[in-house]
């Protein structure tokens, strides 16, 4: 006799899908490398969800309401048989949180929330987050979405709706942000609660991730975000000045979270931090006390390892606080080697020559490395700057002999940023838009290429030719890295490998699509082989080797191993049976 299924229940389940929520099955699209950028260590799936999901569970318990967080995305790529439909019906709450954060969750997203509603008719579903604020009054109009949440900081709002629906009731008026159906009709509460202090003011409690196992390519590693928006004002970030002010409607772009709960954050992991690393968000737009503070903070946690982006050259008395706080590693994006793109792209703030100055500077300091992105499909970039940008980048890795100083590249992909002045007027700057609306760029996550995925093209780089650009620049400098010693000859030869075999795909699939408007069965057979094994582990370009799914923060920490094994799809249950016989 089968167990009886488990069944979880919570006042609101927060969901995350994955960029294209049916990717198990398809063999008509390739996830391709390099076609997320690779830049963290995540799939193209894009698995991670916004660091607000921890922060609404805080304040939702803190008032009394039980949150869980499923990660719909992870355990996917973790269960490949799981039954995702069976495991909705196996979740009980009144309310459903779905994110629409960033842009390329725009097909697994509302493609998740039409499956709650099936399996939860009455249950009410909400969805936020940047993209969903920007494209509310479209995103509103999709069958199963009941309620959008607007705003960077949805704490009470969210709070009011679960306390509201969990009483019985249906009425959303009086609650701020939102626009919901009722009887048919669109609902406007307004968007009205903007905090101007003390944003998202709930201390993330990371004792969930304590027992999480290791992973052994990598430290363990957690967030920070000590303030939401930016006091900078990068043309292709949704994230920038501009953007929030566009996107939030607020003149206040800055909106710092309280010190002292970013410092509890740090202590909820007790002695494990010293086993932990901390990838530091947006700590570029705090003060320089704030961020002193900050890293005396990780100091007193015993912290194993920090991740710290820079806006500016950090002055030397903040790189000696770093070094003495933790194993301190500065990522700088100056975008192009070039200083008239770097500065049209919204960095510009030093050369390349005081970079290299300054990077003695740094590592004496006690810096354990610094890490520097190059960002392809800016103002101005050309096939040949972006060759030009690898010579320097091969260039820096002859000067600064050894792993502390790493150049990456990073490709603009999939979206430019609704809401970033270049997506809002293109053409001064020499961008030109495919995708405006929501459902364009939904349809867009399925196309079979790449490049056709591209919500732009610049007028010095089409989308086949930021797409061809990036494979031979990261190839450049894979090989580089090689040769220099920075990585191994046979990581190299695999990284090598991919960007062939994956250049080879797209091309025999862009010539089918061109000569029969379809793609082979043959052809088909490789996609599903290819996205498989691309999708079978995580990886980066900091750390270019295959990591296995489990042991991240997003990873799914909710739904037990009994309930997972319940719920795999026959064929699983079948060869299970087949291998205890």
């Amino acid at each position: 006799m089968s167990e009886p299924l488990s069944t979880l229940r919570a006042d609101l389940f927060l969901l995350h899908a994955p960029s294209v929520y049916d990717f198990r099955d398809r063999d008509d699209v390739l996830f391709a490398y390099l076609s997320d950028s690779d830049s963290v260590n995540v799939t193209s799936i894009y698995e991670m969800y916004p660091i607000g999901f921890l922060a609404l569970k805080e304040h939702l318990r803190a008032h009394g309401l039980s949150v869980d967080i499923v990660n719909v995305a992870a355990l996917m790529l973790q269960h490949p048989a799981l039954d995702v439909d069976r495991l909705l019906e196996r979740l009980e709450a009144p309310v459903f949180g779905v994110d629409l954060h960033w842009l390329a969750h725009g097909h697994g997203a509302i493609e998740l929330a039409g499956r709650i509603k099936r399996a939860h008719p009455e249950a009410i579903i909400l969805c936020g987050g940047i993209s969903a604020t920007y494209y509310a009054e479209q995103l509103i109009q999709y069958p199963a979405i009941d309620v959008v949440v607007q705003g960077y900081d949805t704490l009470e709002p969210t709070r009011r709706l679960v306390e509201r629906i969990q009483r019985g009731e249906r009425n959303l008026e009086g609650i701020p942000n939102l626009l919901f159906k009722r009887q048919g009709r669109i609902e406007r509460t307004g968007f009205a609660h903007k905090p101007a202090r003390d944003s998202n003011d709930a201390t993330v409690d990371w004792g969930f991730y304590r027992d999480a196992p290791g992973d052994v390519a990598a430290t363990r590693l957690i967030m920070t975000l000590p303030n939401t928006g930016c006091a900078y004002d990068c043309g292709w970030c949704g994230g920038s000045r501009s953007a929030f002010r566009q996107v939030m409607g607020v003149k206040k772009t800055l909106i710092p979270k309280h010190h002292q709960r970013v410092v509890d954050e740090l202590r909820t992991l007790g002695p494990t931090a010293t086993q932990t690393g901390i990838y530091a968000l947006q700590c570029y737009s705090e003060t320089r006390p704030r961020f002193h503070a900050y890293l005396d903070a990780v100091r007193e946690a015993g912290y194993r390892q920090l991740f710290v982006e820079q806006f500016h050259l950090t002055p030397e008395d903040t790189l000696r606080r770093m070094g003495q706080a933790s194993q301190t590693y500065i990522l700088l994006s100056p975008e192009s080697h070039d200083p008239v793109i770097s500065k049209l792209a919204g960095r510009g703030t030093y050369t390349m020559e005081q970079m290299e100055a300054w990077i003695p500077r740094a590592l004496d300091a006690g810096i354990a490395g610094v890490l520097i992105w190059f960002f392809l499909g800016m103002p101005q970039q050309t096939p040949q700057s972006i060759s030009d940008t690898v010579d320097y980048c091969i260039g820096l890795l002859e000067r600064f002999p050894g792993r502390r100083v790493l150049p990456l590249l990073c490709p603009m992909v999939p979206f430019l940023d609704p809401g970033s002045r270049f997506f809002e007027d293109p053409e001064p700057h020499g961008y030109r838009l495919f995708h405006r609306t929501l459902e364009e760029h939904r349809r867009a996550l399925v196309e079979p290429l790449w490049h056709r995925r591209l919500n732009y093209e610049t007028r010095w780089l089409s989308r086949r030719q930021l797409q061809d650009a990036t494979y031979g620049a990261v190839a450049r400098l894979v090989e580089a890295k090689g040769q220099a010693g920075v990585l191994p000859r046979g990581v190299c030869q695999g990284i090598l490998s991919a960007i062939s075999e994956t250049e080879t795909l797209l091309g025999e699939m862009e010539q089918a699509l061109t000569r029969d408007g379809a793609l082979t069965a043959p052809l088909r057979d490789d996609i599903r082989a290819y996205n498989r094994r691309v999708l079978s582990h995580s990886s980066d370009q900091i750390v270019p080797l295959p990591r296995p799914f489990g042991g991240r923060w997003f990873d799914d920490f909710t739904v037990p191993a009994s309930m997972l094994a319940q719920l795999q799809g026959k064929a699983f249950h079948a060869a299970r049976a087949q291998g205890e016989g």
